[in-house]
């Protein structure tokens, strides 16, 4: 008896399958097209981003060699194309470079351009990067007061740009002759635990030099030191 009762359920069970596929069974089949299009649709995109991510990075590769190989025309225009369609990241680096670029070109108005739009990004790595860039571009025909306040976000206790921001203004002071000045500027530096190990090292080498030649003109640090740059998003 308990059989007869069994295959009455499952007819019913069945009929109700059936019943359900006749009245929802083309909603099942679209639902399942659409969700393997939006899988092969991911998949595609994944694809052409990772694609399209390698082709900046090559560009960018290619016009920092430029760069470094001294063809600044070239790589300012590679630069300048970077900045105008690659992704956030590359686009702010290549800022970086085409105001080195035209630098290297004497074109020093385009550079400073630049910087000061780095200055505002709300990303405060780039910012402070290009506040420091800035100052040492502006530091040989630029009035020290100037040069201060472009600095003084990065003067603050614990800032890790602070000691940095400051050679910066220990050179302003060689520069314009305040010896004196410089040289404590420089052995502060020096005994700056906070400070790069780099920085320490030519901030002891400039004080050195100062305290054996106290009657020497003044000597230029003709370009900023190395290792400010910024890494790819």
């Amino acid at each position: 008896m308990s059989d007869i009762f069994q295959e009455v359920e499952e007819d019913v069970r069945r009929e109700r399958y059936e019943k359900l596929w006749k009245d929802y069974g083309t909603y099942f089949i679209a639902l399942a097209a659409v969700i393997i299009l939006a899988v092969a649709g991911y998949q595609v995109w994944q694809r052409y981003d990772l694609a399209q991510r390698q082709k900046i990075s090559d560009r960018y590769r290619e016009a920092s060699q430029l760069a470094e190989s001294g063809n600044a025309a070239k790589a300012e225009a590679d630069f300048a194309a970077l900045v105008k369609d690659a992704p956030s990241g590359y686009a702010t680096l290549a800022k970086f470079h085409l105001a080195g670029a035209y630098l290297a070109q004497g074109k020093r108005d385009q550079a400073v351009a630049i910087l000061r739009e780095l200055t505002a990004s709300s990303e405060p790595i780039v910012s402070s990067t290009a506040r420091l860039r800035l100052a040492w571009t502006l530091a040989d025909a630029t009035p020290k007061a100037e040069i201060v306040t472009l600095l003084q976000p990065l003067m603050t206790a614990g800032n890790p740009w602070k000691s940095s921001a400051s050679e910066v203004i220990a050179y302003v002071d060689l520069k314009d002759g305040l010896r004196t000045q410089a040289l404590n500027e420089y052995q502060q530096l020096a005994q700056d635990a906070t400070a790069p190990a780099v920085l320490r090292q030519r901030a002891v080498g400039i004080s050195e030099f100062l305290r054996a030649n106290p009657n020497s003109a003044a000597f230029a640090v003709t370009n900023p030191p190395a290792g400010q740059g910024v890494k790819p998003q």
